[in-house]
């Protein structure tokens, strides 16, 4: 990893543990998802918030130095999650329930000077993530931008339907989505590899202990206050 590489860390929490660094995320998804690309979400002030930012949602924040940029949400899909539960005409087969397949939203990074590094390294920590918790795929609500990023990349997406048209956002331009998931067999997936290789080295301090000590770095994250 570079020198620049190796001043991201990451942690992975709940909101009842991290309060005001999920609020500090909450506010961050604000600034880019409504404010930069104008999505119509809910907002309450500066915080953007849904009805699936509940006790069983870990939220990954991505930190440059002490910095918050980006991050992502995670839901196991045995729990309800945004994708079934508001866009299920997105799907002509099935959406899982399953403890194995997690749901990541809220997926982004603020612009700015490293926003190319910075989204590569919020993809190994999505990745890092994933195989942290055992996790045989990832489902996501995307863009095409997103699937052709992910193509170029090297890395196999399964679609679960056609992308539809989902709304509009606040210029009145149309939003086309898709639903599918990302196999995490990386015998199937070799893409995968890289980016595996990038989080194991990327510092996470992960609040939630799933996996004991063993699922964290070494040495601890420092967490800005």
């Amino acid at each position: 990893m570079s020198q620049l590489w190796g001043e991201y860390h990451a942690l992975v929490t709940t909101e009842e543990r991290y309060p005001a660094h999920v609020q500090a995320m909450l506010r961050l998804r604000k600034r880019l998802f409504v404010d930069h690309c104008g999505w119509l979400l809910t907002t309450t002030g500066d915080v953007e918030r849904d009805q699936f930012d509940v006790w069983y949602t870990e939220h990954c924040l991505l930190f440059l130095g002490s910095e918050l940029i980006g991050g992502f949400r995670a839901i196991r899909t045995d729990y309800p999650y945004l994708t079934k539960s508001v866009f299920p005409q997105l799907a002509q087969r099935r959406f899982p329930s399953r403890r194995d397949a997690w749901e990541i939203s809220r997926f982004g990074v603020l612009p700015g000077a490293a926003t190319a590094s910075a989204a590569r390294v919020n993809y190994a920590l999505m990745f890092r993530f994933a195989e942290l918790r055992g996790a045989a795929a990832l489902v996501a609500m995307a863009d095409l931008t997103y699937e052709r990023f992910l193509a170029r990349m090297g890395i196999r997406t399964h679609r679960y339907g056609p992308p539809q048209v989902i709304g509009n956002d606040r210029h009145g331009r149309p939003l086309t989505a898709l639903a599918g998931e990302i196999p995490l067999d990386v015998a199937g997936n070799p893409g995968l590899t890289k980016f595996l290789d990038l989080g194991r080295q990327l510092e996470i301090h992960d609040a939630t202990h799933v996996l004991g000590r063993s699922s964290v770095s070494e040495r601890p994250a420092q967490i800005p206050a």
